[in-house]
């Protein structure tokens, strides 16, 4: 092998080992956000399991820390589901963890928020219990944004958003 050729893959080993120094940095800081992935094509990173999940390209399953909604064969299900595409599909979205960053069944716990278009940032776990699509679901030691939720769930209550419609949440 020549000199040169020798450098230029030295150069890009560096590279590649530069890269996965910073994503294991990214990944090992605790409550700060990892990425955003676009919205945008075909090509978008991500496909909604439900209105509290979706498996997101290089992570996996990501279950929303401090929601649940309807799972597939409830009612609303199919509500909840096309309401978290809606707002996913707005822009680009971005994880926080919690302190616990996995459940029993290894998926990444995280906060979701969306960077629309116009710069405005929606948080996505909070919205889904606003519009009524999800209710609070407190579980220590991730429980940050816990009051925020019930206060988001009083108010979809109140004003008779999603599943409180028909005066009652399913499975509450």
């Amino acid at each position: 092998m020549r000199r040169s050729s020798r450098k230029r893959l030295f150069a890009a080993l560096v590279a590649v080992a530069a890269a996965l120094v910073a994503v294991a940095l990214a990944f090992s800081r605790s409550g700060r956000e990892l990425r955003w992935w676009s919205a945008s094509g075909g090509g978008k990173g991500y496909y909604v399991v439900d209105g509290d999940t979706i498996r997101l390209a290089g992570v996996g399953p990501v279950r929303y820390i401090g929601v649940d909604a309807p799972e597939r064969g409830e009612p609303f299900y199919g509500e909840a589901r096309r309401y978290n595409a809606e707002l996913l599909s707005r822009g680009e979205l971005s994880l926080r963890y919690g302190r616990d960053r996995r459940d029993r069944y290894g998926r990444a716990l995280a906060y979701v928020y969306v960077r629309a278009d116009a710069g405005r940032t929606v948080f996505v776990n909070e919205e889904l219990v606003r519009a009524g699509w999800a209710t609070a679901l407190e579980v220590p030691p991730n429980t940050e944004f816990a009051r925020a939720f019930r206060r988001a769930e009083e108010e979809a209550r109140r004003r008779g958003r999603g599943v409180w419609a028909g005066g009652g949440a399913v499975g509450k």
